[in-house]
């Protein structure tokens, strides 16, 4: 069985930065754990968060469990979801122990044997910054990094060397130099069509073997931040608003959507992702292809007028927020392109677009 389902979550209230628009330069509000300014550790209530989310998924209320697991490679998205990885290994453990014929069966509410929870870091999930031509942008922690911090859900040192490892199959690098709301939503696009693909391979050869009524539907979780997350709801459905700020897909703090792939369990035709345009001149520049550099598979999928990617999948919960204490809290939408082009050599009226530049919560912060 193809993949069928999946969750998407955002990462939990998180302590805030600033930048000076006219230098580029990142201030965090507190020391952080990578050194990164714009990497910043949840707050206590983020924490509490992650912690009721971790509940969520291993309660009967999430059918099918996740078989993969992809994050962001910020911290703060790693943070998120830690206790749900943790919770899920425990109860994959018990499974097997109780009774081993469950991972067997068509049981939604068991995990599959073959699901493996270690999180793979995805750049092409990362965090959006708009276009700017005078400075870099943050980059992410290095895996090296990432390891130190979160040992128990990301694959070891040894393991990330492997030839085979998630590490070596990463899929885009985004541009330090920001994007457009239309280049993060083509990066989206390029970056899932790519994860579907892969998914599905693996599901086929892992499931090779298997009789019929020993395939389970296979469901994957992704954490990730506001803005990219709107994209995958926009690309996975293939239905782009004409108003990029319409809020169509709903991003709270430590919420969960779900598509369900159209066409059940046959999966999509792919037939736009085979015909895909090239990266180059469409995503922005400075984006590097990570995964098969040499043989130029990686392409921008025609995903607009509801293609979508992979098939297509339909949202059957729009950032459900019910099994949070405190419910829904600090949605997001576009307000515009995040300009950051107002340096040393801007007018001095000039007034920066970007969302990022306030500590306090408006309608158009990423917290």
């Amino acid at each position: 069985m193809p993949l069928d389902t999946i969750y998407l979550t955002r990462h939990g209230h998180r302590l805030n930065w600033t930048i000076d628009y006219k230098t580029g330069t990142y201030h965090s509000q507190f020391p952080t754990p990578t050194g990164n300014p714009a990497d910043p550790t949840l707050t206590s209530h983020g924490v509490r968060q992650s912690h009721e989310l971790a509940a969520h998924f291993t309660s009967d209320e999430i059918s099918p469990k996740p078989f993969r697991i992809y994050s962001s490679p910020f911290y703060r998205c790693l943070q998120t979801i830690q206790p749900s990885v943790e919770a899920l290994r425990k109860q994959q453990q018990q499974q097997v122990q109780e009774d081993s014929s469950q991972s067997l069966n068509n049981d939604p509410s068991t995990i599959d044997k073959h699901a493996d929870l270690t999180v793979r870091i995805e750049p092409g999930l990362g965090e959006w910054f708009g276009p700017t031509t005078f400075f870099h942008h943050p980059s992410p922690a290095p895996l090296s990094t990432l390891q130190s911090h979160f040992p128990s859900i990301l694959p070891s040192p040894s393991q990330s060397q492997s030839p085979s490892s998630a590490p070596q199959n990463q899929i885009l690098r985004p541009s330090t130099s920001g994007e457009t709301i239309p280049q993060l939503h083509d990066r989206l696009a390029t970056t899932l069509s790519t994860l579907i693909t892969t998914l599905d391979t693996e599901i086929t050869q892992s499931e090779a073997t298997l009789p019929p009524e020993q395939r389970t539907r296979k469901a994957v979780l992704i954490c990730s931040h506001a803005a990219p997350l709107i994209a995958m709801g926009r690309v996975l459905t293939g239905n782009m608003p004409e108003d990029e700020g319409e809020e169509d897909f709903k991003v709270y703090t430590a919420g969960v959507s779900t598509f369900v792939r159209r066409g059940g369990l046959r999966g999509g035709d792919g037939e736009g992702e085979r015909k895909g345009r090239d990266v180059e001149g469409v995503l922005a520049p400075g984006t590097e292809v990570l995964m098969n550099k040499d043989g130029g598979s990686v392409k921008v999928p025609d995903w607009r007028e509801g293609r979508g990617v992979g098939g297509g999948w339909d949202c059957v919960r729009n950032g459900d927020c019910g099994f949070l204490s405190n419910g829904a809290e600090r949605g997001w939408r576009f307000c515009g392109d995040e300009s950051f082009d107002t340096g040393p050599m801007a007018d001095p009226s000039a007034t920066p677009t970007s969302s990022l530049d306030s500590s306090v919560e408006t309608a158009g912060s990423k917290l």
